[in-house]
């Protein structure tokens, strides 16, 4: 827009400049059109003098008889009164004529020759190069020219001999035709540039006044398009955050994600005394550095434990699928580099590129660091969150190899007041979290826990935070099912199917607060504070197993048995008892899992 600004200056500048040399061409020849005039003038006197020979006038003071005619006989004469009479010719006549009208009207006038016979009708040397070369062309003369520093246009027309010329001018061996000499004619053009200034100074203000509305007009449409080209931008950033939040919103390990990073990322800047228009940019890229995870499969992104190697790879394609959705979007080309590198490592073992020191974007340096503060300060399922300081300890332990050590030092001193005000438990609230978890660690058919959800919490590995805990669990319950195999034969998989989903459903009814696990198709675990009432426990199994020709075996054992010190030593036991899988399902509420661990 400013160089639409320009441009249209320029354009009126230019429209100004030219009316003014235009103006002055104007003007000079409005004056060299009147020297024409007053020279045809004087060229018709001349003629109309030379066709009656000449014209006889009273001798007097100013014009006396001319000594430069003394050769013609007649020259003076005495009328019958006895006045004196003295012959003036053409020249004689135009000579006292330009005189008046130079004083009159300030256009000076001059007959003027090469081999002139009055001494005074000399050519200047203005009139001199005229007079030359015109001996050749025959066409008039004109230029500006200064007189007494006074600037003329001065215009001379070559005059001819004719027949009546003769009269004077035959004694210089004149024929006709020939270049007598010439008329000159010079008039002040200061007068015409006044007159066409004042003209254009009009014209100019009308010009300036269509400048000023223009200026505005443009000013006003920049001012639209830039709220539109704002309003569009902010529009569209606003869709990408909420896609964003729509990826996080479905584990809410990570909700809340982006937005701290970019709150952390703006804060390391701050303390690195970025530029403000450095700090927006790395806010925004911050903002959507995960988007690429739209394209990351929900088995990978979603999954509560740690990732293989195969869905690792996977996972980190979203770097170069957030650059290549960004790059192609206007608004967001600045920042796709940024988002593309923010996994990139220092020592140039990160990805996608394995960029290395200065070759990594800075900003998405920043993000790095941001990044990983989050991730350590936050809890999975599969482990427990860091302090502050630890993080900050174990970011200055990386400084050089995963982090600008530079940026590091600054990021430990910037992000040490942060203050952690967010919690995440293991039991989820909504039902979307629900059925995520239940997509990895719940029994396909049952719908009760399943032996790797078991594994996790009895795994020595595992964090603090998802462990079993003796104050809330303090007994295990194992339910063994015996011939349900020959059952499966001899009724049908779909009736195998069937019974155990009503038995999983009786026992999820039956313990609501409990946490049920289907470790093998017909294994299960029950988890509880209190000892259960183990009678109105097989009460309940004999209602649904009683008629099936299926025996059952219930034990129960406190956390602290060493049976419970892993899944192995579970396992095994369990074996011992029956290795007849299961299937099932049966409905099930993570209140249970909320109320018991």
């Amino acid at each position: 827009m400013n160089l639409a600004l320009v441009g249209w200056t320029l354009l009126i500048l230019g429209f100004i400049t030219t009316l003014y040399w235009q103006t002055r061409v104007s003007a000079e020849q409005l004056a060299f059109n009147e020297a024409k005039a007053s020279i045809r003038k004087d060229v018709a006197i001349r003629k109309w003098v030379a066709s009656h020979g000449g014209v006889y006038v009273p001798v007097s003071e100013r014009t006396t008889p001319n000594i430069y005619l003394s050769h013609i006989a007649n020259r003076d004469v005495i009328t019958n009164d006895g006045q004196q009479l003295t012959l003036m010719n053409p020249a004689y006549i135009l000579t006292q004529v330009a005189k008046d009208y130079a004083n009159d009207y300030g256009i000076r006038g001059h007959i003027t020759s090469l081999n002139p016979l009055n001494p005074n009708n000399a050519a200047d040397p203005w009139e001199t190069k005229a007079l030359t070369g015109m001996q050749k062309t025959l066409n008039d003369f004109g230029e500006l020219a200064k007189i007494d520093n006074i600037t003329y246009m001065r215009v001379l027309e070559p005059m001819l001999v004719t027949q009546a010329c003769l009269k004077c001018h035959a004694h210089q061996g004149y024929s006709v035709g020939d270049v007598r000499g010439g008329i000159s004619i010079s008039i002040p053009v200061q007068p015409f540039y006044d007159q066409m200034l004042h003209q254009l100074t009009y014209t100019s203000l009308f010009l300036l006044i269509l400048w000023g509305i223009g200026c505005a007009a443009m000013i006003h449409y920049k001012n639209l398009a830039k709220k539109y080209w704002f309003d569009k931008q902010n529009d569209f950033e606003q869709y990408l955050y909420s896609l964003v939040e729509m990826i996080e919103g479905r584990d809410s390990y990570t909700a809340g994600h982006t937005r701290r990073v970019a709150d952390y990322a703006v804060c390391i800047a701050k303390a690195l005394r970025l530029t403000d228009s450095e700090i927006d940019q790395l806010h925004r890229a911050a903002m959507v550095h995960d988007i690429g995870k739209i394209a990351t499969p929900d088995s990978i992104l979603l999954k509560p434990g740690k990732l293989n190697k195969i869905e690792f790879e996977i996972i980190q394609q979203h770097a170069t699928s957030g650059y290549q959705l960004l790059y192609k979007i206007n608004t967001f080309t600045d920042i796709a580099n940024i988002v593309r590198s923010h996994h990139e490592k220092y020592d140039g073992s990160g990805y996608p590129d394995g960029l290395s020191g200065e070759e990594i974007p800075k900003l998405a340096q920043i993000i790095c660091i941001a990044d990983a503060f989050d991730a350590m300060t936050t809890d999975r399922i599969y482990k427990g969150r860091k302090t502050v300081e630890e993080s900050l300890n174990e970011i200055s332990l990386l400084a050089g190899r995963q982090f600008n050590p530079h940026y590091a030092k600054v990021a430990v001193s910037a992000l040490r007041t942060v203050q952690l005000e967010y919690t995440t438990q293991q039991a989820q609230q909504n039902i979307t979290e629900q059925q995520r978890l239940a997509y990895f660690y719940n029994d396909q058919l049952t719908g009760l826990f399943n032996r790797e959800f078991l594994n996790i919490l009895l795994s020595p590995s595992s964090e603090q935070n998802v462990k079993i805990k003796p104050e809330q669990i303090q007994h295990a319950t194992i339910i063994y099912l015996r011939h349900f195999s020959m059952f499966n034969q001899e009724a049908g998989w779909a009736n195998g199917n069937h019974l155990l989903v009503e038995l999983a459903t009786d026992l999820t009814h039956m313990l609501p607060a409990s946490p049920l696990f289907r470790v093998h198709g017909d294994e299960f675990i029950v988890l509880s504070a209190e000892q259960l009432d183990i009678s109105a426990l097989k009460g309940r199994l004999t209602k649904h197993v009683a008629l099936n020709c299926i025996e059952y075996d219930v034990e129960q054992f406190e956390i602290s048995n060493p049976i419970f010190s892993s899944i192995d030593t579970l396992e095994k036991h369990m074996h011992g008892h029956s290795s007849i899988n299961m299937n099932g399902k049966a409905r099930m509420t993570f209140d249970a899992l909320t109320n018991g661990i």
